[in-house]
């Protein structure tokens, strides 16, 4: 039985002149480059944007495919194959060896499994048991040659809108997948995933055509230091006019405040003014499916360098239009600082007030938050 196994080489970038080798300079700040930044962390490039948009989806929109190539394997039908205890590995070479296919591994070992009178098609076989063992294969027809590994690369083809590829990222990163790597100009996610990734994928595709909601959440924090010692912000809401407040509720630490979107924000940071000294720390969005976690990192869209591991985690979910629960959890490395549950329309302005600031005794943090629905609509 031919049998080998793949071994993954580490590259090794150098410079070679002279016969000396020349490392990348440490300084080097290249690695600070990020094309998603200027989006993600400019609010004014959705100011004009409105509480509700509609957005088109063409056929192949939402679509996973796999991204490297792939041959089809030979018409061969497999008679009553069976094996006990095998690794796949081993068990797919037993299985191609009359094909005159050789089997390479990308991985270390993988686990054993066992088959009884095992019938059908050789790709359909194959696909069975890659799928029973959690990982992926890849087939090079020229040198008859088949790869497996436990991870694989796919290609996700989404809307031409920069919006919805935000989101896509804000989803995947929610979900725990973070290599994930974006075209903008072709609207594509390059993405690195293992079986189950994959069927987490699968999901929140269908998931997003079937509910065609996203929501974005345009981000605002600002650090908050008191001119007095004897600051009220019962007299703040008074200034500002308890009529304009909709609903105040309490979180571990400070509260939630819902305004109306007829009200700028900025007149309410301006009453906020008289009695605290503001400073802008952060702005930028964050955008995911209706029901789906986002995180927006402070640090990431941060103006200077306060709180640079202070991020905003948001979980939505659309009720009606005029009840949307919205549930936001404030946190850093050290751990969370607080959380809000706040039920408000979809146009209301929220407001965390009273929560102190990471590493300050006199400080607090201010944020503001402002819902807006995007509908994505199938075209006919």
């Amino acid at each position: 039985m031919r049998y080998t196994r793949f071994l993954g080489m580490a590259l090794i970038l150098a410079m070679v002149s002279g016969g000396q080798v020349w490392a990348a300079s440490p300084k080097s700040t290249a690695r600070f480059i990020n094309i998603e930044t200027p989006f993600r962390c400019s609010v004014n490039r959705y100011e004009n944007l409105k509480v509700s948009t509609t957005l088109p989806v063409k056929a192949g929109d939402f679509k996973l495919t796999f991204f490297d190539k792939m041959d089809d394997l030979p018409r061969y039908e497999v008679n009553g194959l069976s094996f006990k205890k095998k690794p796949i590995d081993e068990a797919l070479q037993l299985l191609v060896d009359e094909a005159d296919i050789t089997v390479y591994t990308e991985d270390g070992y993988y686990p054993s499994m066992d088959a009884d009178g095992v019938f059908g098609e050789l790709t359909d076989v194959v696909n069975e048991l890659t799928a029973s063992g959690g990982i992926f294969y890849r087939y090079d027809a020229i040198r008859k040659e088949l790869y497996l590994s436990r991870k694989a690369r796919f290609e996700l083809q989404l809307p031409d809108n920069r919006m919805v590829m935000l989101a896509l990222l804000d989803a995947l990163r929610g979900a725990g997948i973070h290599d994930a790597r974006p075209d903008w100009k072709n609207s594509t996610i390059l993405i690195t995933l293992t079986q189950a990734e994959k069927k987490t994928v699968e999901e929140l595709l269908a998931y997003i055509l079937e509910d065609g909601y996203l929501l974005l959440a345009d981000t605002r924090v600002y650090g908050a230091r008191p001119k007095t010692p004897m600051v009220n912000w019962q007299k703040i809401v008074r200034r500002f006019g308890a009529g304009r407040v909709y609903s105040a509720n309490n979180g571990l630490v400070g509260k939630i405040l819902s305004i109306g979107n007829q009200i700028p924000e900025q007149e309410f940071i301006k009453t906020v003014g008289t009695e605290f000294a503001i400073m802008p720390v952060s702005q930028g969005v964050a955008i995911v499916p209706n029901g789906w976690k986002m995180r927006f990192n402070v640090g990431q869209c941060s103006v200077g360098d306060k709180f640079p591991s202070l991020s905003i985690l948001v979980n939505t979910q659309i009720r009606t239009p005029e009840k949307v629960e919205t549930n936001i959890t404030l946190d850093t490395k050290k751990g969370e600082l607080s959380s809000f549950n706040a039920i408000a329309a979809i146009d209301n302005e929220l407001m965390v007030v009273g929560v102190p600031a990471p590493g300050s005794r006199d400080e607090e943090l201010l944020a503001t938050l402002k819902l807006r629905l995007i509908r994505l609509v199938k075209e006919d």
